[in-house]
């Protein structure tokens, strides 16, 4: 834009130039053309002075040489003002060639410098690409140690728990078996105990029963002997009324005492006849005491003798 502007200028003053040396030629020539131009000729019959002819002839010829000289000058002025013009525009190229040197010398110094910079910069960038890469290559290399030795420890804690869970499970099996050794020495302790015990069992109730058999029989032999005992009594002491009859009977519910006292009697069911009835009544109370009740163990005399119920019929009594 600069060297545009270098050029227009020179450019612009050069032309004026020539068109006001242009002007001015144009002026000068049409006034000598005018003077010149044959002026049209007349008939017109006049005396000529000769006098006067020479005198216009010498201003006519000084004129003319007035007007070269002008022209000269003029033709002059115009050669050293286009010199002048040429000299500058000259110049100007010159210092329009000077300037785009320096500023193409000033470009040169700048794209070297941006060249150099640019390699400096890409010297840098493949050193910090380089330490980068040894970094990564260190920090991969760290990574790949750690991950190993992660691996390893891993490893290493999948075996020792692997082997402590096998250790487990072998101590639990044979804890497993000892329980079930156990339990099956138990169970069979146990049955053996049952076993015993149920047998041991079976022959106290044998015997228990056996002696409770026996010590039925003994009851009943004791209360079948007391029973004659008291019925032979009761029949001693019982006057049977003349209104009794076969098939007559009256219940009477004898409470005794441990020494065979005769604490109460009581009809609890009544023959139908009132005479018979209270003979037997009077018939137990009569009897008193009935001294070998005594004789009787207090167990079986509280479960078996202590209340009595005797049957008073004609026929005889029934226990």
């Amino acid at each position: 834009m600069d060297n545009y502007r270098n050029y227009v200028l020179p450019v612009i003053l050069a032309t004026l130039v020539h068109v006001m040396m242009l002007a001015l030629i144009a002026g000068q020539w049409f006034d000598f053309s005018e003077a010149q131009r044959p002026q049209p000729r007349h008939l017109q019959a006049r005396m000529i002075d000769m006098s006067s002819l020479q005198t216009d002839q010498a201003a006519a010829q000084q004129a003319a040489e007035q007007a070269r000289a002008q022209e000269q000058a003029r033709q002059a002025e115009q050669q050293r003002q286009e010199q002048a013009v040429a000299e500058q525009q000259r110049q100007e190229e010159q210092q329009r060639q000077e300037q785009q040197q320096r500023q193409e010398q000033q470009q040169r110094q700048e794209q070297q410098q941006r060249q150099q910079q640019e390699r400096e910069a890409e010297q840098q960038r493949q050193q910090e690409l380089v330490a980068q890469r040894e970094a990564e290559s260190r920090i991969r290399a760290e990574q790949e140690r750690q991950q190993q030795a992660e691996a390893e420890r891993q490893r290493r804690e999948e075996a020792e728990r692997q082997a402590a869970e096998e250790q487990q499970r072998q101590e639990e099996r044979r804890q497993a078996e000892e329980r079930q050794r156990q339990e099956a020495a138990k169970a069979q302790e146990e049955a053996q105990q049952r076993e015993a015990q149920a047998a041991q069992a079976q022959a106290e109730a044998e015997a228990r029963a056996e002696a409770q058999r026996a010590a039925q029989e003994a009851a009943n032999a004791v209360i079948g002997d007391i029973g004659s005992y008291i019925s032979a009594m009761l029949t001693r002491n019982w006057n049977i009324p003349a209104t009794a009859r076969t098939g007559m009977q009256a219940t009477v519910e004898i409470q005794l005492m441990p020494n065979g006292e005769i604490a109460d009697v009581r009809i609890v069911q009544s023959s139908g006849d009132l005479a018979f009835d209270r003979s037997a009544e009077q018939a137990v109370r009569r009897t008193e005491r009935l001294p070998r009740v005594a004789e009787v163990e207090p167990i079986l005399f509280e479960r078996r003798l202590r209340r009595t119920q005797v049957i008073f019929r004609p026929e005889g009594l029934r226990w």
